[in-house]
C-alpha cells in the first residue's frame, strides 16, 4: 500500500515538475520575444524620425536631362524687354549688428529682434501708402508713389522706435538702424512677390549703408521733390545741411539728413555723443 502511494507521489512529482519547467520556458521565450519586438519597434521609430540622407535609388546619369538654357534666357529676356519703366521712390531700412547679435544672443532671439524691426517698418509703410517689396532679413525694401510719403514713413519709424526704446531694450536689447531714400526709374519685374531693378534701387541701398546709427538720409532728388511741401511740417521736421558723398558703384551724390524735430539730427554733436554711450 505504501508502495502504491509512493508510486502515486512519484507520478504526481513527475507531473508537476515538467509543468513548472515548461512554464519557466514559456516565460523566458515570451520575454525574449517581447524584448525582440521592443528592439524592432525602436529601430522602426528611429527609421521614421531620422532624415533619409541617402537616395532611395541611384541617379541615372544617362537619363538626366540637360538644363534648357536657351529657354531660360528667352524667358528672362522677354520679361525685361516687355516691362515698362516706373518712377518710384525707394526706401531701404537696415537693422544694425544683426549678425553679431545672433552670434551672442542666439538665433531665436535674433529672429525675434529682426521680426520686430521689420514689423515696425511695415506698419509705418502701410500708414503712408507704401508697398513692401521684400524683407531683407534684418530690414525691408519699399517703394512709394510719392517722395513725401517715403519721408513721412521713415520719420514714423524713427518716432516709433524712440518712443518704445525702453520696452524694446527689455525684450531684445538695443535696436539701432539706418534708412536711405531716393527716387528714380525702375523696372517692375512681375511675379509673386514682385521685384524691382534699376539704378535707383542700387543707389537707395548705398545711401542706407552710408547713414550713421539711427539716421535717415535722402538724396538731392528726394530733397528737390519735398522741400516745398516740407514747409507745411516745418514745426515738426528738421533737415540737415547738404553733404556731398561718394557712393560706391554709384558716384557722387548730395545727401541730407531728415529727423523729427524733438529727436534732433543724428549728425549733431550731442546725438553722436549720445550714440557713443548707448548700448
Amino acid at each position: 500500500m505504501s508502495a502504491v502511494r509512493k508510486q502515486e507521489n512519484s507520478d504526481e512529482a513527475l507531473r508537476v515538475v515538467p509543468i513548472k519547467k515548461q512554464a519557466a520556458k514559456v516565460t523566458a521565450e515570451s520575454a525574449a520575444t517581447k524584448k525582440q519586438s521592443t528592439s524592432v519597434a525602436v529601430v522602426v521609430d528611429e527609421a521614421v524620425v531620422l532624415p533619409q540622407l541617402a537616395a532611395s535609388a541611384a541617379a541615372s546619369r544617362v537619363e538626366a536631362q540637360v538644363i534648357d538654357l536657351d529657354r531660360i534666357i528667352g524667358e528672362v529676356t522677354n520679361v525685361i524687354a516687355t516691362t515698362k519703366d516706373h518712377y518710384k521712390c525707394i526706401m531701404f531700412t537696415d537693422l544694425e549688428s544683426s549678425t553679431e547679435y545672433k552670434r551672442s544672443m542666439g538665433h531665436t532671439k535674433g529672429y525675434m529682434r529682426n521680426r520686430l524691426f521689420c514689423d515696425i517698418c511695415e506698419d509705418a509703410v502701410r500708414q503712408q501708402n507704401g508697398q513692401v517689396v521684400k524683407r531683407l532679413g534684418d530690414g525691408v525694401m519699399v517703394v512709394f508713389e510719392h517722395a513725401i510719403d517715403a519721408v513721412m514713413a521713415s520719420l514714423l519709424i524713427k518716432r516709433g522706435i524712440a518712443s518704445h526704446r525702453k520696452k524694446l531694450k527689455k525684450v531684445v536689447g538695443s535696436m539701432n538702424y539706418r534708412i536711405g531714400i531716393t527716387c528714380g526709374y525702375v523696372k517692375e519685374i512681375p511675379g509673386k512677390p514682385k521685384d524691382y531693378i534699376g539704378h535707383a534701387m542700387d543707389k537707395g541701398a548705398r545711401i542706407q549703408t552710408h547713414a550713421r546709427r539711427n539716421q535717415i538720409l535722402i538724396d538731392e532728388i528726394v530733397y528737390g521733390l519735398i522741400h516745398t511741401k516740407i514747409r507745411d511740417y516745418s514745426d515738426d521736421i528738421l533737415i540737415g545741411a547738404p553733404k556731398n558723398v561718394s557712393l560706391k558703384g554709384v558716384g557722387v551724390s548730395t545727401l541730407y539728413e531728415v529727423s523729427p524735430k524733438q529727436l534732433g539730427l543724428e549728425s549733431s554733436l550731442s546725438a553722436r555723443m549720445r550714440n557713443m554711450f548707448r548700448s
